[in-house]
């Protein structure tokens, strides 16, 4: 696969991850339930959200033919690695 196809996948993957995290980071916000879970909560979604735009100025210019260089993708605050 070559770069620029790479980040098209990329970058169209973090802007679904982005759309299905307006839904997830409300629904979070509006469960919490004391003032202390919602600003952990709101916080949470905030830094998360914040790695998904930053993601790709985080993907090196030459990356090894493995890939064993890219960075992962942000993860939600729901999600975990095994997912």
């Amino acid at each position: 696969m070559d770069r620029e196809t790479l980040l098209h996948t990329l970058r169209e993957t973090r802007n679904h991850k982005l759309e299905r995290s307006d839904v997830d980071m409300l629904r979070a916000i509006e469960s919490s339930s004391s003032w202390s879970a919602f600003n952990t909560a709101k916080s949470d979604w905030v830094t998360y959200r914040t790695s998904l735009r930053d993601y790709p100025s985080t993907i090196p210019d030459e990356l090894e033919d493995d890939l064993s260089d890219l960075p992962a993708m942000p993860l939600s605050p729901n999600e975990t690695v095994e997912e």
